[in-house]
């Protein structure tokens, strides 16, 4: 496919100077954009056969699009710029809240778990020697039973 220095494609429908006014706005004097197919035909009517038309129009697609990509515009959008603030502001949320969880437990924090397991442990020294004493007596009970009973 050779490369043509061919007039730009046409951006839209012919307009009718007779009806513009000065008391038109802009958004009136908009026209539709051309249909594909228009297009096409006029790829076509340069000398291009249908299927270098069509590449042709999808170049110019892509390039349409390229330009307004990079052109910055679409980061001016408002829903874009609120819906980025949102994900920031729970972006962060999460990171305070994955700060709290990973935190170690402060001196105070350490302190009364230190007391608590020290009760703990102190409270099962004090019983453990009562519940050997009662198992070894059962112990020596059973024994006893059945020597003599033997």
């Amino acid at each position: 496919m050779g490369e043509s220095h061919s007039p730009a494609p046409p951006n839209s429908l012919p307009q009718d100077n007779r009806t513009a006014t000065p008391m038109t706005s802009s958004a009136t004097l908009r026209r539709k954009p051309p249909s594909p197919q228009e297009l096409i035909s006029h790829y076509e009517s340069q000398g291009l056969t249908s299927h270098d038309a069509s590449i042709k129009v999808i170049e110019d697609l892509q390039n349409a699009l390229f330009r307004i990509i990079s052109s910055g515009r679409g980061k001016k959008d408002k829903l874009l710029v609120e819906t980025s603030r949102k994900i920031d502001s729970t972006n962060n949320r999460l990171a305070l809240l994955d700060l709290k969880l990973d935190s170690k437990p402060g001196y105070a924090e350490t302190f009364a778990v230190g007391l608590a397991s020290g009760s703990v442990l102190n409270g099962i020294g004090a019983v453990m020697p009562h519940v050997f004493g009662a198992l070894t007596h059962i112990w020596s009970s059973v024994t006893n039973l059945t020597k003599h009973s033997s």
